[in-house]
């Protein structure tokens, strides 16, 4: 009989999905690359252009030796390595090096995650949530974009990171490599300074340990700094621009005000609040970092031992504001000119705190604390402010996010607007802008970033103002101005393009490099008796009278008072009878029979200002020269050189005309120069900020 086939079915059972432990932490960073994409994507903008040609001219060790780039502060690594590494390797583009910012960024995450989650046990997961959280609020903080944004800023990164691995590897009692660590990292940056005081309330806070034997275990990180110290010193003794620092105890208040702030992520504190209405968060970060909460549990368990013991929490609290503090002390001389991301390191302080702050994180909390943070995120961010002022209390980062940016698409549209202006350059040239967008990190020195542009390390580029022989020499010349969308050169417009730069060098207050236009003007057929004439007065106003006499002598001056007197009465007669031009002309004659005496000048400068503004300025200059107490020379000098928005020029003759005449204020003309050199000034908060009506 065949046997019967017989099917048992056995109850399923089903186990819950394990997901990788290491799929959170690769989700948050998925998050950050989307959150910073934009920064990532910037251009180079001042120091950088510095740090690449100082070490690609000069070699790493040449550079160290002799910082001319920018020696204001010994930082080896984080300059001279940083930059003499990844320059040849990168081409001296900005995107990989924003990408190996990034990786050091990710690299110092991952460091912050290992501290972290000592305070919040991990169990089987990678990182724990808490911990997750403390890395999440660190890495939205509103000063990484500056971070990440500037490529200069790989000194803040490189200090962080070897700050953080040195507490790794003495948490781990690998004190040799922990001193190794920490010497690299104050080699990148000087505000990994405190480690030691860090290590120490580390060791007396969470280890436990007494106090005299938690300092003799740090002692030894002491003899890590001495190669900074010794090359700071030495920097301090060599270097014509070494960072001034101020140790004031108002500028510790001060340090220590902007640490809660930049915690709080408040770069542009008077408006702050109204950046969380212009605030566009990030929806694919959110949307990744959201994610990570499907991976979290839905809720606490319960009735389980802790998988691990973790510190007190008044010890925890204890070692992270003694974090905070001794971190933020670094800032202390040179909170006359903070900005927020001096306080990179002394935000892991902050960071520790808001993991304690969410020992129970879970699912849904994990969402709203994401979309929280990125909603801070971006409006610490949005606000269109920096600061100018050195003022240890002023409540606006220098260097913000919106500088940044700025700065990095105007140099972005000047140097393409460059190369379609000037294809190519001459060997040697110099270039000389007269107006520049403000606050573009364009121009900066002596012109790395033309240099970099064109790749041509003969090439220099400077302000107009100074134009000299040293930085003309005999090369030859560009110059530029900026209309707001292209570069123009207006001196190719003009006959005698060398005579208009003297010219103008003068109503700028610069006679030697006047002087020099004007010989080189010479040199190169330019019109004899307008170089000749105006030679004079900038070889005098330098001091030198015996070029200043030849000049006028072949100008054709000649002293003869009768003949001066004569020609005034002549001059007086024309206006009389309206004919202004003739006046002109005999007021020339009286100057030429009389050139030191003042009367000529002045009403020559007022004939000449409606149709020949700048002569008619310059004649007035002359005669505010001559005779200085000549309180209405002085004035019309002032408001003529407002209108053509020569301000600071003008600025300083409207100084000097109300220590000449208290009672300045009651002439229109004065008051009417006074008010509209104070609408353009920039504001006395020494902030600037942009909006809807233009800058403020």
């Amino acid at each position: 009989m065949p046997c019967a086939a017989y099917s048992i079915r056995l109850p399923r059972v089903t186990t819950p999905r394990q997901h990788p432990v290491w799929l959170p932490a690769a989700l948050l960073i998925a998050g950050l690359g989307a959150l910073y994409a934009s920064a990532l994507t910037l251009g180079f903008i001042n120091d950088d252009y510095l740090f690449l040609e100082q070490v690609r001219r000069h070699g790493f060790l040449d550079a160290v030796l002799h910082p001319g780039g920018l020696g204001n502060y010994f930082r080896p690594l984080a300059r001279e390595a940083w930059f003499g590494i990844l320059g040849p390797l990168t081409g001296g583009q900005p995107f990989p090096f924003h990408v190996a910012q990034f990786v050091v960024f990710v690299a110092a995450l991952a460091l912050l995650a290992d501290l972290l989650s000592v305070f919040a046990p991990r169990g089987k997961a990678l990182v724990a949530p808490a911990a997750l959280a403390g890395v999440l609020f660190f890495a939205a903080l509103p000063l990484q974009r500056v971070n990440l944004a500037w490529v200069s800023c790989s000194q803040d990164l490189l200090a962080l990171t070897g700050a953080l691995g040195a507490l790794a590897l003495h948490r781990r009692g690998r004190i040799g490599l922990g001193m190794l660590a920490y010497g690299a990292a104050v080699l990148c940056k000087q505000s990994a300074l405190p480690l030691p005081a860090a290590l120490f309330l580390w060791g007396w806070c969470i280890e436990g340990l007494a106090p005299r034997r938690a300092f003799a275990r740090v002692l030894p990180y002491a003899f890590a700094a001495v190669p900074w110290l010794a090359g700071e010193l030495w920097l301090r003794q060599s270097s014509t621009s070494a960072a001034r620092l101020v140790f004031d105890l108002p500028h510790l208040a001060a340090a220590f005000l902007h640490l809660v702030q930049s915690l709080l992520g408040v770069e542009h504190a008077a408006g702050w609040v109204r950046s969380w209405a212009d605030a566009r968060p990030s929806v694919i970060a959110f949307a990744l970092i959201a994610i990570i909460a499907v991976l979290l549990p839905d809720a606490q368990p319960s009735g389980e031992p802790a998988a691990e013991a973790t510190p007190k929490r008044a010890d925890t609290v204890r070692f992270a504001l003694g974090w905070l503090v001794v971190f933020a002390l670094p800032v202390w001389p040179v909170a006359y000119f903070w900005s927020s991301y001096y306080y990179t390191l002394a935000a892991v302080g902050g960071a520790v705190l808001v993991t304690l702050a969410c020992a129970r994180m879970t699912r849904w909390p994990w969402i709203a604390f994401a979309g929280a943070l990125l909603w801070w995120h971006a409006a610490g961010v949005s606000a269109p402010a920096f600061a100018l002022a050195e003022d240890p209390w002023v409540g606006t980062s220098h260097l913000t996010p919106y500088y940044l940016e700025r700065a990095s698409y105007l140099s972005n549209e000047m140097r393409a607007s460059l190369t379609r202006t000037l294809p190519k350059v001459a060997t040697g040239s110099r270039m000389f802008f007269m107006q520049l967008a403000p606050w573009a990190g364009f121009q900066m020195g002596n012109g790395p970033s033309i240099r970099h542009l064109y790749k041509d390390d003969s090439l220099e580029s400077h302000f107009l103002s100074a134009y000299s022989d040293t930085t003309a020499a005999d090369r030859t010349t560009y110059f530029l101005f900026w209309d707001g969308r292209e570069f123009q050169q207006p001196y190719n417009q003009v006959s005698d393009p060398l005579f208009q730069v003297g010219s103008d060098l003068l109503l700028l207050d610069k006679p030697a490099g006047a002087r020099w236009a004007f010989r080189r003007g010479l040199e190169s057929g330019g019109e004899r008796l307008d170089h000749w004439y105006w030679l004079g007065w900038a070889a005098l106003w330098e001091g030198d009278r015996a070029l200043a006499e030849r000049a006028w002598r072949e100008w054709g001056a000649h002293d003869d008072s009768t003949a001066r007197i004569v020609w005034l009465r002549k001059a007086k007669g024309s206006l009389i009878d309206g004919d202004t031009l003739q006046a002109r002309r005999e007021l020339l004659e009286a100057v030429r029979a009389g050139i030191g005496h003042p009367e000529a000048h002045a009403m020559l400068g007022l004939l000449l200002k409606p149709s020949y503004t700048k002569y008619g300025l310059l004649e007035t200059l002359v005669a505010a020269r001559l005779k200085p107490e000549d309180w209405l020379a002085r004035r019309d000098l002032a408001s003529g050189l407002a209108e053509v928005r020569l301000d600071d020029a003008a600025a300083r003759e409207l100084t000097s005309l109300k220590r000449l005449r208290p009672d300045w204020a009651q002439d229109p003309i004065a008051r009417g120069t006074d008010s509209l050199l104070t609408a353009r000034r920039p504001a006395s908060s020494g902030v600037v900020v942009f909006g809807p009506g233009g800058v403020r």
